[in-house]
């Protein structure tokens, strides 16, 4: 699969937000209005410059291994939003700490599926545990 240099770049970045995004949701004391703006933050950069980029910079033989992948993101990533919405609104500690582990565990699929799309861009042929989709 071969991205162009902007699509490339855009899911560096992506990744590169998503790892801020989970460096925030590891915090011991979360601030939970600060997850969901980042959160939203990085959903508007999904929807806005990643699915909404011209996607005829891709030959038309290389598009369903890429789709496979952005479908498999835009899911998670509405997964992600329900886990925020639902860490905001859990009122026991025990709750919000499996919710805050639900939300971490989700975060490090997506930066897994955004090192596959990248280390399949580049040839490489490293480790990837987290980086196969998962259907469920």
């Amino acid at each position: 699969m071969i991205l162009s240099e902007g699509r490339r770049q855009l899911y560096q970045e992506l990744q590169q937000a998503l790892e801020q995004l989970q460096t925030t949701a590891a915090q011991d004391n979360l601030d939970r209005a600060l997850l969901a703006a980042e959160y939203r933050k990085v959903q508007q950069f999904f929807g806005n410059q990643i699915m909404k980029a011209d996607s005829g910079e891709l030959e038309p033989s290389e598009t369903p291994p890429e789709q496979s992948y952005l479908t498999e993101i835009h899911k998670q990533l509405r997964l992600l939003g329900t886990d925020v919405t639902f860490l905001q609104a859990s009122r026991q500690p025990a709750t919000a700490t499996a919710r805050q582990t639900a939300a971490h565990a989700r975060l490090n699929t997506l930066i897994g599926y955004c090192g596959a799309l990248l280390q399949k861009n580049s040839g490489s042929s490293g480790p990837t545990e987290k980086a196969e989709l998962i259907t469920d």
